[in-house]
């Protein structure tokens, strides 16, 4: 079995921006020459996430407002953690959206079901950050 390990970085312009990575991921499995196997693709960061949905801007909005409303980030004192950072809203909107995803190599290329895509989820954003991909099989 063979490993193939790659990061994608971000610095986001807002503090919450939902970004199509699917491209990249993409790329990043075509150049591990791996041809049935599996691919990671993880937040490093505890205020951010990957996920896998739709590309239609309208459930992106929905997603923004909804995650907005379970979790919203002010007033910043509602929040205990708050007393060290300003971002506990992120640390639970990262929790909803999750840490990561797998999806199946077959042939060199993902294999997703329809209008799947994946995304980097950003809610603390306008600093640094990465994303792992993995890439694992023959």
């Amino acid at each position: 079995m063979k490993s193939f390990r790659e990061y994608l970085w971000f610095n986001t312009n807002r503090r919450v921006e939902l970004i199509n990575i699917t491209g990249k991921v993409k790329n990043i499995v075509k150049e591990s020459g791996i041809k049935e196997g599996l691919c990671l693709v993880n937040a490093m960061h505890i205020t951010a996430s990957v996920f896998i949905n739709d590309d239609e801007s309208g459930l992106h909005n929905d997603y923004k407002k909804w995650l907005e409303e379970l979790a919203p980030h002010e007033p910043i004192s509602q929040y205990e953690h708050n007393g060290f950072e300003e971002n506990a809203d992120a640390h639970l909107k990262r929790q909803i959206m999750g840490r990561e995803v797998v999806v199946a190599i077959t042939e060199n290329e993902l294999d997703f079901g329809p209008w799947e895509q994946i995304f980097y989820g950003e809610f603390d954003g306008k600093r640094r950050k990465r994303a792992l991909v993995k890439v694992i099989g023959d």
